[in-house]
């Protein structure tokens, strides 16, 4: 049959052929093509916020990046017993009220014995009294994140002096775990 059909009649049967081929593939081809641009375009942004977490490029810039993601997350200390987490505690959070520059009258534990049970854990209550600037309070509580063995802030009352206004009197009842 293919034969008998003048040159003019196969011209016009292979470009309808390649006519109905043309508007198939657009009316399939596009969606895909659509879908693959979306993905594409969201790997992409996918790929640039990885680069801003952790550039991996240069092995001191991950570095760098590394150190500024660590500094974001605090680290946390597993609860030791009583007798090691006490004196660890302390010390970090008398380290953090020397950086702040706050004047200690008194640190030392409160509640003792009767200290409360969460899921297993004691939770071990330290209060501290002292003298100190509005600054270094607010300089205190954005540092205290740093310490490994907080576990909360129970109680924050502040006064201004009576003599000078500027002159904070500070009550700061902090908290951790121990076995």
């Amino acid at each position: 049959m293919f034969e008998r059909m003048s040159q003019r009649d196969k011209r016009a049967l292979t470009f309808g052929i390649v006519a109905v081929a043309v508007i198939l593939s657009c009316m399939y081809a596009e969606p895909w093509f659509k879908d693959w641009q979306d993905i594409r375009a969201s790997l992409a942004d996918k790929r640039n916020q990885l680069k801003a977490i952790a550039p991996a490029d240069d092995d001191e810039t991950a570095k760098a990046a590394w150190e500024k993601l660590a500094l974001r997350v605090p680290v946390f200390e597993m609860p030791l017993p009583e007798s090691r987490q006490a004196p660890l505690f302390r010390d970090k959070f008398s380290d953090q009220l020397t950086r702040a520059g706050v004047k200690i009258k008194t640190l030392g534990p409160i509640g003792g014995k009767s200290a409360k049970r969460i899921s297993g854990y004691k939770l071990l209550k330290f209060q501290c009294r002292g003298k100190c600037s509005l600054n270094q309070v607010l300089d205190l509580l954005a540092g205290l994140n740093s310490n490994p063995y907080l576990a909360g802030i129970e109680e924050l009352n502040i006064k201004c002096g009576q003599k000078d206004r500027r002159q904070i009197d500070l009550l700061l009842t902090v908290s951790t775990f121990a076995k």
